[in-house]
């Protein structure tokens, strides 16, 4: 039975970013959806607005009777969820369908002309660039985004279903179920050691990853990744390549040369040379969709940008930046970004790190990484999915790090650091909650400077 044969269809954990926009999905063509997640957010907001019934307690007699009917229910669940939960206990103890939300988007994707972008870093920016430039060129498309575009204030666009644009996660594998007519690979850099034993195990997946290309499918790949496709970078060798970066009052603006054509003046509204590679690969793309040269530029002029995505959330009274960036690579795109913007700006990082096994994985890359920063505050770790190491936590980056403006602080404690803080640059980062207090602290900021 095709998974989208089902009349019912429970999420557990249905506020994830992935969850959210399949179960809106679901939801769009005509199905009856409901879900579990433990915390109210942005994302489970928006579910119950489009009356999604959604549930904060693990506990199985909450759900609605209508979902407890085997035949007519499927479950989708995401692997952040634990074994231990009630809920998904509730659902293998009585033989339901249960699959994880990859499966169902593989299912989906792999039905229509599929985009999948693939890389360490970068999906979901590249991501939201192409959705703007296909919502700009009037293409028929569906895309599952990693984050919320502003504007859209959604990581879902529902656009139409002769094309599914899709981040291809390299976390659990999760991209070799995708066959792509066009793929890209922006970028291979270690990370999910609880899934990859080492980076050559890593890479090796992106290679099995590339033959799953459909006939006659293109992939476009950074240029230093040795695949055969499309190359693009800043290498001369590249079969694109972005020449003549600059950045002019948080944009990036450059050159595209593509073979022997050049575009010139391309800007973007988001700073960043890793950005600038982002929307070179849309770019690419959209060309290789027959989207028109000026729709493209438009669509990158107008780019509205990717909430905590180097978001600018505050200019004045002190610039106040928040990224999601939770690996060591990441950390130093931010740090190499706000120095080529804001030069002259004494900069605060508050950082908050993301899982245990990646900080221990990575501990003295972080440390590099993060001691550049003017100051450096640590939150305690995100554990996500994962139960405490023994040894690892948050000092531990901190030991390293060679920097002797550093310290450790509760979330509690955000506020008075940014109200008292001389710094006149600030950055909020990490994958985890850090994200729930950037309103908060845009507050005292502005608040501080009105006393």
């Amino acid at each position: 039975m095709s998974y989208l044969e089902y009349k019912n269809y429970y999420f557990i954990g249905i506020g994830g970013i992935g969850m959210s926009a399949m179960a809106e999905y679901v939801l769009s063509i005509n199905k009856n959806i409901a879900g579990y997640d433990r915390e109210e957010s942005f994302s489970t907001n928006r579910l119950e607005s489009l009356g999604i019934k959604i549930i904060n307690q693990d506990n199985p007699d909450y759900i609605n009777l209508k979902f407890k009917e085997n035949k007519k229910t499927l479950v989708v669940y995401t692997p952040a969820i634990s074994s231990s939960n009630s809920i998904l206990k509730y659902f293998k103890k009585n033989k339901f369908k249960i699959i994880k939300r990859s499966d169902l988007l593989a299912e989906v994707v792999n039905s229509k002309f599929c985009i999948a972008i693939a890389g360490t870093h970068g999906k979901t920016t590249t991501t939201s660039i192409l959705s703007h430039i296909l919502f700009n060129s009037k293409l028929k498309f569906t895309s599952f985004i990693g984050g919320i575009i502003r504007g859209y204030e959604s990581n879902i666009i529902l656009n139409g279903n002769k094309i599914f644009l899709v981040e291809a996660d390299e976390y659990d594998k999760t991209f070799l179920k995708i066959k792509p007519n066009i793929a890209s690979i922006i970028n291979i850099d270690g990370d999910h050691y609880d899934i990859y034993s080492n980076i050559y195990d890593l890479k090796k997946s992106f290679k099995k990853f590339t033959k799953n290309l459909k006939e006659g499918g293109i992939l476009f790949h950074d240029s230093t990744l040795d695949f055969n496709g499309f190359s693009f970078g800043f290498d001369s060798n590249s079969n694109a390549q972005i020449i003549n970066l600059t950045h002019v009052e948080g944009k990036s603006i450059f050159d595209i040369k593509i073979n022997e054509d050049i575009f010139k003046n391309v800007e973007l509204n988001m700073p960043g040379t890793h950005n600038a590679m982002n929307a070179l690969v849309a770019f690419l793309i959209a060309i290789e969709l027959k989207v028109e040269p000026q729709t493209i530029l438009n669509s990158l002029k107008s780019f509205p940008g990717v909430k905590r995505r180097f978001s600018i959330e505050l200019h004045d009274p002190k610039v106040f930046i928040d990224d999601y960036a939770h690996h060591p690579s990441e950390i130093l795109s931010v740090y190499n970004s706000i120095i080529s913007i804001y030069p002259n700006k004494k900069n605060l990082v508050i950082f908050q790190p993301h899982l245990f096994s990646r900080t221990k994985d990575f501990l003295i890359d972080f440390a590099r990484a993060l001691e550049k920063f003017d100051k450096i505050a640590l939150l305690d770790i995100y554990p996500a999915r994962e139960e405490p190491i023994k040894g690892i936590s948050s000092k531990s980056i901190l030991d390293h790090i060679n920097n002797k403006n550093k310290l450790l602080i509760s979330k509690s404690e955000i506020y008075d650091l940014v109200k008292e803080d001389e710094s006149e640059l600030i950055i909020s980062m990490g994958a985890g909650d850090i994200g729930n207090e950037v309103e908060s602290i845009k507050q005292v900021l502005i608040e501080s400077n009105e006393n």
